[in-house]
């Protein structure tokens, strides 16, 4: 193994001298969302974070810069919204208490996964297990046609039209031979490997291309053999694995759940990084995520009622609407003069965010901070105004607004759902270019 086949082993540590000397909490904070916060050409922290594509994802210098200036060793970290869980990783190798929750189950599987990383021997002994035992169940074919009864009709009607026949059931028969794995942190890994060969940019093995970037679009192709897929990207993680020397720290505490309500004492939080989705559902997770959790048993029906329930999501029955600031009226009032459905789901949008807002304020200890990434967005070729109207609404619950920076988007490490030759005057490319770092600040620092 060389450092030119795994250039993280030379990152450079994240120094800002200038930071550092800084007194108070505030003014540090303050420096870091005035400086480069673009890291373009800075190197992963840790390898871990490839193991399996997810989209929007924020490079792992942008929370490790706040988590090591802002708090000290086993100091309390939280992302409410962990995603990929790169927060999580982050405040786990700098030594802090990291704690995270999410609504979306894959997103919360591949974050347990990350915090229990296997040995490379164990992880390589358990994938040739599985496909030994997936052989054996692949030669089970009337077992897979009883399978099969057990989903309900939009389940299986999804399933025919992304999955050929023959993939099918080599996907059933690698899931029988996983959970036959005993050993909870290998059983983690197997399914993150599982799902790694469904959703992929090109090489999913469903009749579909953008499954990373949660845009699907089917196509007519004849992918490879799914055992066969498992086993290369089995090689792939355990190359990455093999370079990822975890260090000791304190164990993550997650949980499934929604940012609006966290199973958390008030005042006991030191620092929150956290990335909220888009407004208007921009980035729709559970639309490729839905792949790889109907072969985990999720019934679609299911999946499609959680998605409802998404922050930024366009349901509107049944949402309760909470007292907005003026800036936040106003894009609305544009949106709805265009689009009153639409202006409903952004108000929607702004008030899951204020519930959430409020909850972290909550939760942080006086003097304690909270750094939003948040993007714009746009409907009905209207800006919604998203990060001006979250920095009011953030002074509207009570925390203190510390100023916001902004970085330019690398799209090509983000992960954004675009195609890499769209055209520049479409309303996906003209809104993600750019994305805003709000830091807040419960009030009651000391200096």
């Amino acid at each position: 193994m060389t450092q030119s086949a795994f250039p993280w082993l030379t990152a450079e540590p994240l120094l800002r001298p200038e930071v550092a000397k800084m007194g108070s909490r505030r003014a540090r904070l303050q420096a870091l969302l005035a400086g480069d916060l673009d890291f373009h050409g800075t190197v992963l922290a840790a390898p871990i974070h490839q193991v399996h594509p997810f989209p929007a994802k924020f490079p792992p210098a942008l929370p490790r810069l706040f988590i090591q200036y802002l708090t000290t060793p086993g100091e309390r970290v939280l992302d409410p919204m962990m995603g990929s869980g790169t927060t999580i990783v982050e405040a786990q190798r700098l030594g802090r208490q990291s704690l995270g929750g999410d609504i979306d189950p894959l997103a919360l599987h591949l974050v347990r996964a990350k915090i229990s990383p296997p040995s490379t021997k164990a992880l390589a002994t358990a994938v040739a297990r599985t496909l030994e035992r997936a052989e054996t169940w692949l030669a089970k074919r009337e077992a897979f046609a009883d399978y099969r009864r057990r989903w309900d009709t939009a389940t299986r009607e999804f399933v025919d039209y992304w999955f050929l026949p023959q993939t099918q059931q080599e996907l059933w028969a690698l899931q029988q031979a996983i959970r036959r794995e005993p050993k909870q942190s290998l059983h983690l890994w197997l399914q993150v490997l599982f799902s790694g060969i469904i959703i992929a940019k090109s090489s999913s093995v469903a009749l579909a291309r953008d499954l990373s970037h949660t845009r699907p679009h089917k196509v007519n192709k004849h992918p490879r053999s799914a055992l066969q897929a498992f086993q290369m990207r089995a090689r792939r993680v355990l190359r990455i694995l093999s370079a990822y020397v975890p260090q000791s720290a304190p164990r993550a505490h997650l949980w499934a759940g929604d940012a609006q309500s966290l199973p958390l004492e008030a005042n006991s939080v030191d620092l929150i990084v956290t990335s909220p989705p888009y407004a208007s559902n921009a980035i729709d997770y559970m639309r490729a995520h839905k792949f790889t959790l109907v072969w985990w048993g999720y019934p679609l029906n299911a999946l499609t009622a959680l998605r409802r329930e998404y922050i930024g999501g366009e349901a509107l029955s049944g949402v309760t609407m909470e007292p907005l600031p003026e800036i936040a009226r106003q894009a609305i009032a544009r949106v709805a003069n265009k689009d009153s459905r639409k202006g409903r789901v952004l108000q929607r949008y702004f008030s899951e965010m204020r519930r959430a807002l409020h909850e972290m304020k909550r939760v942080l200890r006086p003097g304690g901070v909270a750094v939003l990434v948040v993007g714009d967005a746009t409907m009905r070729g209207l800006s919604t105004q998203t990060p001006q109207s979250l920095a009011v609404i953030g002074q509207q619950v009570g925390l203190d607004w510390a100023g916001t920076g902004v970085r330019h988007l690398d799209r090509d490490r983000r992960m954004m759902p675009a195609r890499a030759d769209a055209l520049q005057t479409t309303q996906i490319e003209q809104r993600m270019h750019q994305e805003y770092v709000l830091g807040f600040i419960k009030p009651g620092e000391t200096p």
